[in-house]
């Protein structure tokens, strides 16, 4: 990972944001859409996405950008290698299945 300087003062940390990243810290967010009810517009309008897009992302998190897992994990104040993890766990059955096909051809 690189090195993430998060900003400390009160005014870049949006307070709607403080339980998404408490939820993170603990290990509470297991899948991405977890997400879909914690401030879905501000996140949508964060990643520069329309909601419905933003929803297809929750769903299928392998489509979201590695700048998009940043933003978020700058925006959210947490390492973003706690996203990455979460997803990785989430998609690794469709790795694998992909990768079966891959091999069967």
């Amino acid at each position: 990972m690189g090195n993430w300087n998060l900003p400390n003062d009160e005014h870049s940390f949006d307070p709607n944001f403080e339980d998404i990243q408490t939820l993170f810290l603990s290990g509470r967010i297991t899948t991405m859409y977890q997400l879909v009810k914690r401030s879905p517009t501000k996140i949508a309008k964060l990643l520069g996405v329309n909601y419905e897009a933003y929803h297809n992302k929750l769903s299928n998190p392998e489509k979201f950008t590695e700048f998009q897992i940043n933003l978020m994990a700058l925006a959210f104040r947490i390492d973003p290698d706690i996203i990455h993890n979460v997803i990785q766990k989430e998609i690794v059955g469709k790795v694998k299945d992909r990768l079966k096909i891959f091999y069967e051809k």
